[in-house]
């Protein structure tokens, strides 16, 4: 019996060792795990802090990179972010620097978040109505960080993106500066890549994008999507793009021969040619009286006379009047049409407030507002004949002919204010333009 307990008891002091020394693995493997996260937040964090004039964030929008990049300046301080991009809502001015607080921290992986609001940012990663939003994200796990270079990954959409020192010579300002002039000076929409004088193919910008090409092979058989950003000297593919076993990404724009100029090793004779596309428009060639056929949903096809005036010399326009509202109309000088973007209107017999939004029922003022240009719902106009010039609207994304709506609000202040419901709905609007032959 002696023997048999002895036994008994060296068997429960076997259990109570083992679980005491697994209990203590455990512990040790919890507690440097710990150690090892905190470590990384607080060297992410000081890396992001200790650079003297900030970073300059590729940040792409859209699944897959599908919608293309902006940049975006940031300054760290241990709290506080400051941040300026070339693009933003309506209200913003280019440069302008915005301030909002993020974190580094560690969840899965260690994170930077921006975790109060900075329109610059969450204007991407936002509602829009029906669950939906512009593919942007506002967290981030970070893959790798040195003094030299941070690659991010969205939390939600994971396009990976590339965070680099800004030069401590360069105000911002001039960074932005010339980020904006390049894209303005290279301003058309449609380029040929060429080598040696041997087209390549053809790259086509997309509209409805921050900055995507659709590539076409030089017989226009295939085609692929290729988002890239535009930089202070050119523009930056997202990736390296395969044309006759070459990979080309990077480019300098060259202003006086008017050609991006491939500056990867092995392809500098490599270029992107800019041409007119067939059948482009000048700013004048719109402007005159025409007879406008409007589909309205309530009371049917109706026609009246309208004009298109200048608004602003080589860039808008005021068209006069459908339906008793006066619109602005843009001349998109990279293709050579006309643009009408939504907007807010003012009516020529009343004194309440409206909005046009193009291209749909899903877009309200507060949210259309809120988003940069490119990315607006507008319509563009589509020349069906040349005498008498003739045109109709369709959208500015698709190409295909769609509505037009006029919301009625309570007053201006769009966010807070009561939608009224619809004032006016434009199915259709096609235009010819009258003495042609003057």
């Amino acid at each position: 019996m002696k023997k048999y307990l002895s036994i008994y008891t060296l068997l429960a002091l076997a259990c109570i060792v083992l679980q005491s020394c697994l209990f203590s693995e455990e512990e040790i493997f919890d507690e440097s795990s710990a150690n090892r996260a905190t470590a990384d937040v607080i060297k992410c964090q000081e890396i992001l802090k200790d650079v003297p004039n900030g970073w300059k964030l590729e940040y792409y929008i859209g699944s897959n990179y599908s919608a293309g990049a902006i940049t975006l300046l940031m300054k760290f301080d241990g709290k506080q972010v400051e941040m300026a991009s070339e693009t933003g809502a309506e209200s913003y001015k280019p440069g302008t620097i915005i301030t909002s607080l993020y974190q580094v921290k560690s969840e899965q992986s260690t994170m930077l978040t921006f975790d109060s609001y900075n329109p610059l940012i969450h204007m991407f990663s936002g509602p829009l109505g029906l669950n939906m939003n512009l593919g942007g994200d506002y967290e981030f796990i970070i893959m790798s960080a040195t003094p030299d270079k941070v690659i991010l990954q969205g939390k939600k959409y994971k396009n990976i993106m590339e965070m680099t020192p800004m030069p401590k010579d360069i105000p911002w300002r001039i960074q932005i500066e010339d980020i904006i002039n390049i894209e303005k000076d290279a301003f058309l929409n449609t380029y040929r890549m060429e080598k040696g004088g041997q087209v390549l193919n053809y790259f086509i910008r997309n509209n409805g994008t921050m900055a995507t090409f659709s590539a076409y092979s030089a017989d226009y058989s295939s085609a692929r999507s290729l988002p890239y950003i535009y930089t202070e000297k050119g523009l930056k593919l997202q990736s390296p793009y395969n044309v006759n076993g070459l990979e080309v990404q990077n480019f300098k724009w060259d202003r006086k021969s008017r050609l991006f100029v491939c500056t990867d090793a092995g392809a500098t004779d490599i270029v992107l040619k800019e041409y007119y596309p067939e059948n482009y428009l000048q700013y004048e060639d719109y402007i005159g009286t025409y007879t406008a056929t409007i589909d309205d949903y309530d009371e049917g096809p109706t026609s009246q006379s309208v004009t298109i005036s200048p608004k602003v010399r080589g860039e808008s326009y005021t068209l006069k009047s459908i339906g008793g509202f006066n619109f602005t109309l843009q001349y998109d000088k990279a293709s050579g049409k006309l643009v009408l973007d939504s907007q807010s209107i003012s009516s020529t017999s009343s004194s309440s407030y409206y909005f046009a939004c193009a291209a749909g029922v899903e877009g309200y003022a507060h949210t259309e507002l809120s988003l940069p240009s490119r990315l607006r719902n507008g319509l563009v106009n589509v020349t069906t004949n040349s005498n008498p010039f003739t045109f109709y609207f369709a959208d500015k994304a698709s190409q295909e002919i769609t509505s037009l709506i006029i919301w009625a609000y309570s007053s201006d202040e769009y966010s807070t204010s009561g939608l009224m419901g619809y004032w006016s709905w434009y199915n259709s609007i096609l235009m010819v333009k009258e003495n042609e032959s003057n």
